[in-house]
């Protein structure tokens, strides 16, 4: 016998009902051949003789068939091969008959490991015929680092992303990021209000003016390079606000102006989305204490200051006040 043909490889796609599939080469022991199922996920599983699959036609110069036990389902991949044991059976002993079957059997194992040899360097990175490049070996896996070439140009090494102006996400704030891994979750670290978030993700004026529930009655202001107002929450216009404490304040706009006439109180605000207020508050001497519920950062609130920024920031459980003192004048 002869091997005349170089495949040794067939890719079948599933479809949930065909079970039996040609095996298109010639392979002389069962366990010569290796059937593996990739499923949707592009995870490969190797298949186990008798139990997942049969085979018939072992020795059959035209190939033979598989039949699974289950059908591959749609999506998923079958691949049949031939991989014989890499090993040489035939004992010549010196004056024994010399018979040509036997011999050509021999050859014929030796064609097909070679075949089995080709068809897995043909599945591997080479460099072209013409480099003269060669010793190139992979460095040994390293956590959190890239694959690249090292500084002369001649083997792999192992490389931060930082090495490519690259970052591993989640990135802090801290470095510049947003502490998150997706969209999101960076809007809601950002403190971004409902309306906010929605604009932070259109791609186009038709879907920011649905965002925005608002129809201007000419839309390239939203495009536009001058200075022209749109009057929303987060209007350059100040809120005022009056009174000794916020038992009874509603935002209308994310600035507020207070000035304090006597010791108040900053009580906690229950928004019922997320938001970002500033608070420029006059203190003229007036103390000012704040609700347990903020996480303070920043100053201590200096009632002797000629004015006081209150950055407050609330999303969900998080509330936190942020105090900037003005120097005096």
């Amino acid at each position: 016998m002869t091997i005349s043909s170089t495949q040794t490889k067939t890719i079948y796609g599933g479809n949930g009902s065909t079970k039996v599939f040609a095996v298109p080469f010639m392979f002389p022991r069962d366990e010569d051949v290796d059937v593996v199922l990739t499923d949707t996920e592009g995870l490969e599983f190797k298949l186990s003789l008798t139990t997942d699959y049969q085979l018939a036609g072992a020795g059959d110069s035209m190939g033979g068939t598989c039949a699974m036990t289950l059908p591959p389902e749609a999506g998923q991949i079958l691949t049949i091969r031939r991989n014989p044991a890499m090993t040489q059976e035939v004992d010549y002993l010196e004056n024994d008959p010399f018979p040509a079957s036997t011999h050509e059997a021999a050859l014929d194992k030796l064609t097909m490991i070679c075949q089995t040899l080709s068809e897995r360097l043909d599945r591997t990175i080479t460099f072209r015929v013409s480099s003269a490049i060669s010793g190139v070996e992979l460095p040994k896996p390293s956590s959190n680092q890239l694959l690249g070439w090292n500084a002369d140009g001649d083997n792999l090494t192992n490389r931060t992303p930082s090495d490519f102006d690259a970052v591993l996400l989640p990135l802090s704030v801290n470095e510049g990021g947003t502490g998150a891994t997706t969209s999101n979750s960076a809007l809601t670290n950002l403190g971004l209000t409902a309306v906010g978030r929605a604009v932070a993700t259109c791609t186009d004026t038709t879907q920011g003016l649905a965002a925005l529930d608002a129809e201007p009655a000419d839309t390239a202001i939203l495009k536009s390079d001058i200075p022209d107002t749109i009057e929303t929450i987060y209007s350059d216009d100040y809120q005022t606000l009056t009174g000794n404490d916020l038992t009874l304040f509603t935002p209308t706009r994310n600035k507020i102006e207070w000035v304090l006439n006597e010791a108040s109180t900053f009580d906690e605000i229950t928004p019922t989305t997320p938001v970002s207020l500033i608070f420029y508050i006059k203190p003229d001497g007036n103390d000012l204490s704040f609700a347990s519920t903020y996480t303070m950062y920043g100053d201590d609130f200096d009632a002797m200051a000629s004015e006081v920024r209150v950055s407050l920031d609330i999303n969900g459980n998080r509330k936190r006040a942020t105090v900037a003192n003005a120097k005096e004048v």
